[in-house]
């Protein structure tokens, strides 16, 4: 199987790249801390094309797309959110989300896409806001594409669950010790992700 994941530096993203590789499947990935040629900003639409095109054109068209990279900001009031800084994550969790698959969508008449998504996308938490209102974006994304999409294909919201990352510090401090390590969560998750199919399509499910 052809994976490619976005923000698979670290985190999740990086668990998940190694565990698909020691199935045997061969993973692509990108971040903005990846040494070139997989240095990309997923915000970025003309990078991710040309990643994505380079990647198609020597490898050929994935079989599975997991759109991942996100960013989270401190917990802090709307009222108090500095604008560029709402603006920034916005322009990673959900445009690049909508780049990564705009890119490789060209590629695929069959095949998944996932958008990772969040609790915080089907749920709220004060001091939050601009995260869930990316994760609830990405619901949104994720259905619409679903509805557009060949019975080839399908496109899957999945919510992680609640792990130790360095997102998760920034947002909880000390208390995300108490949560999985993305190591320990990971076999679990990529038996999930492995057994997605079109029958799955339009869901939103959880690890």
């Amino acid at each position: 199987m052809r994976i490619l994941i976005s923000g698979n530096r670290r985190g999740l993203g990086a668990a998940l790249t190694q565990s698909f590789s020691q199935h045997g499947h061969q993973v692509w990935g990108f971040s903005p801390a990846s040494p070139p040629p997989n240095q990309v900003d997923v915000s970025n639409f003309e990078q991710v094309q040309a990643w994505v095109e380079s990647v198609v054109q020597h490898y050929g068209p994935p079989d599975l797309v997991i759109a991942n990279a996100a960013t989270v900001l401190a917990p802090t009031p709307l009222a108090q959110v500095d604008p560029g800084d709402f603006s920034r994550l916005i322009d990673v969790n959900v445009k690049g989300m909508f780049y990564f698959f705009r890119a490789v969508l060209p590629h695929m008449s069959s095949g998944v896409l996932i958008g990772i998504s969040s609790g915080y996308g089907r749920t709220t938490s004060p001091r939050m806001g601009p995260y869930c209102t990316s994760k609830w974006a990405v619901e949104g994304l994720v259905k619409t594409l679903a509805s557009e999409l060949p019975k080839t294909m399908a496109a899957v919201a999945l919510d992680p669950g609640t792990l130790q990352t360095d997102m998760l510090r920034q947002a909880l401090g000390e208390g995300a010790r108490f949560f999985p390590t993305p190591d320990q969560w990971v076999d679990k998750a990529v038996r999930l992700i492995l057994g997605l199919g079109p029958e799955h399509n339009g869901q939103s499910l959880s690890v």
